[in-house]
């Protein structure tokens, strides 16, 4: 049986993976919902900073008003492949695994690419529904726990509503008393150098990795999101966030690998055999986009898209919180279920 899930904690990275996410080829559609634009006649930062954590995270399945919605995916991320898809499937990548292109193509609202919150959350939800009453509330069981924060440090945010440059630093929380939280010591703050500001919303600029891991059954399953956007609605007095988005894509090979070692540790026969070759083809079939964010045809897909909400509040830090302790993969030779899971890998171009 599947574990109580619960987010274990997270770790962000800045990969080599910005400006790969590509255009659509020649769409006749246009583009959907995107990140605002840079100010460009804005000044830099010019202020004190301001640190945020996250105080609340959207899954995807339900919606910001918290209401449980089948449809609630449809509201988290980005039009990744700068295609709105309804049913006009010509322009995009081969479905993987079989899949059929009606039920992984089309799009979230205003063209939103989330293929993780259309096609695998009902997967993870019905999987963990023996020990999981309320997935996105277990998973925010960990934020008011002092367990798990992103945390995003502006450094010279000021007062102004637009900045065309922001120092930026993202970082994994953990041992906290919220408001006050502690750095997760394997992962140092990575630099968003090129962040700005726009009308208010904080963008995270050049597109990098994002790497968010969910603890499963005492592992730790990666979701590490490439060609990812990170944004936040600042309120007008910069104390709080809300509107947050992490959008971007799955490596679908690589996904499938981290949860073949979750199967793992539920039941060590999963570890290969048809029953779980079974399950990982339903996840390869989720794959809607490229891994780069492009999209085109004439390749098979190989990424899947992700969208994720959160909230935020402002935070301080007081010091590094203690290692985690290591967990050996069950699926490999000699490996063993360890203990609990462990923290977000830094993710790579």
């Amino acid at each position: 049986m599947m574990g109580t899930a619960a987010v274990a904690s997270l770790a962000v990275a800045c990969g080599d993976d910005a400006g790969t996410g590509g255009g659509g080829g020649g769409s006749s559609t246009p583009a959907g919902v995107s990140p605002p634009p840079r100010p460009e006649d804005a000044p830099v930062g010019d202020g004190a900073g301001t640190i945020y954590g996250a105080s609340h995270i959207y899954i995807g399945t339900k919606t910001r008003a918290g209401v449980e919605s089948a449809d609630a995916w449809k509201d988290f991320g980005y039009d990744l492949d700068h295609q709105v898809t309804a049913s006009d499937f010509s322009n995009h990548c081969t479905p993987a695994g079989g899949a059929a292109p009606n039920n992984t193509f089309p799009d979230g609202t205003n063209g939103i690419d989330n293929a993780f919150g259309k096609v695998l959350l009902p997967i993870i939800k019905t999987a963990a529904a023996t020990s999981v009453d309320d997935l996105e509330a277990s998973l925010n069981e960990a934020i008011t726990g002092g367990s798990f924060t992103i945390i995003m440090n502006l450094k010279n945010l000021g007062s102004a509503a637009d900045y065309s440059k922001i120092d930026a630093g993202l970082l994994a929380g953990k041992e906290g008393e919220p408001p006050v939280w502690k750095t997760v010591p394997e992962f140092p703050e990575v630099p968003f150098a090129n962040s700005y500001l726009a009308g208010n919303t904080w963008v995270s600029g050049d597109q990098g990795t994002v790497s968010l891991n969910i603890g499963i059954a005492g592992f730790s399953l990666a979701l590490d999101i490439k060609a990812a956007y990170l944004t936040m609605d600042l309120s007008s007095a910069h104390d709080g966030a809300t509107g947050g988005v992490v959008a971007g894509v799955l490596d679908t090979e690589a996904f499938i690998d981290q949860l073949r070692d979750v199967l793992g540790a539920v039941q060590p026969s999963f570890c290969d055999g048809a029953a779980v070759e079974g399950i990982l083809n339903q996840i390869r079939q989720a794959s809607d986009i490229m891994k780069d964010g492009s999209n085109g045809a004439g390749q098979e897909c190989d990424g899947i898209s992700i969208g994720i909400g959160f909230d935020a509040s402002v935070i301080t830090l007081n010091g590094e919180g203690s290692p985690a302790d290591p967990v050996d993969p069950p699926c490999q030779e000699g490996g063993g279920n360890a203990g609990g899971g462990g923290t977000g890998g830094a993710g790579g171009g």
